[in-house]
């Protein structure tokens, strides 16, 4: 504090000046308007000049220019993006979900004389060449079938047909002509 009583009264003023001028200076640049998708514009003072090397952020978007002894320079507020960071720990386990209803699991092998030889299905019929009929004792309703005839050479078609039954066409991979033979279906509800 002594050495500003020290000062002269022009030398106060001055040192007054400066300090308000470099407040006005950071004031302004901090409020300085980022507005083209995070481009900062500025200028640096041109060699040869008393101002080279001296840089300012200015607001082009409202029209402000670089100075005769100025060369514009623009940058991004953010870089490149960084290298990916180690993985983070593994969290606690989450709590046991309740238990869902059991799902039906149905089976059935069936001979080519349509009738069951294996498997929980409750009957089996053979009403025409290549067709099959399975009856199982649950609803079928929102249920898959697989049928898998035990020849190579055959082909399988298998739907629900009823509320308790599925249907199998079976044919020649060949000719398409409707086949008899022993299967095995599944039916998952």
């Amino acid at each position: 504090m002594d050495r500003l009583l020290g000062l002269s009264r022009g030398g106060r003023i001055l040192l007054a000046l400066v300090v308000g001028g470099a407040v006005f200076g950071i004031a302004t640049a901090v409020q300085a308007d980022i507005p083209d998708s995070g481009v900062i514009h500025g200028c640096y003072g041109k060699a040869g000049t008393p101002y080279k090397g001296n840089l300012r952020v200015r607001d082009a978007s409202q029209g402000e220019q670089c100075r005769v002894y100025e060369n514009p320079i623009d940058w991004t507020e953010s870089g490149t993006t960084g290298p990916t960071g180690p993985t983070g720990a593994t969290g606690a386990t989450g709590p046991t979900g309740s238990t869902g209803p059991a799902g039906v699991s149905l089976f059935a092998v069936i001979g080519s004389n349509g009738r069951v030889e294996s498997g929980n299905a409750t009957g089996a019929s053979n009403p025409n060449t290549g067709v099959y009929d399975v009856t199982f004792a649950p609803t079928l309703t929102s249920c898959a079938v697989v049928g898998t005839p035990r020849q190579a050479d055959i082909g399988v078609q298998a739907f629900v047909s009823g509320t308790n039954t599925v249907e199998l066409f079976f044919f020649q991979t060949d000719t398409k002509a409707r086949a008899e033979t022993d299967f095995n279906v599944i039916v998952a509800c």
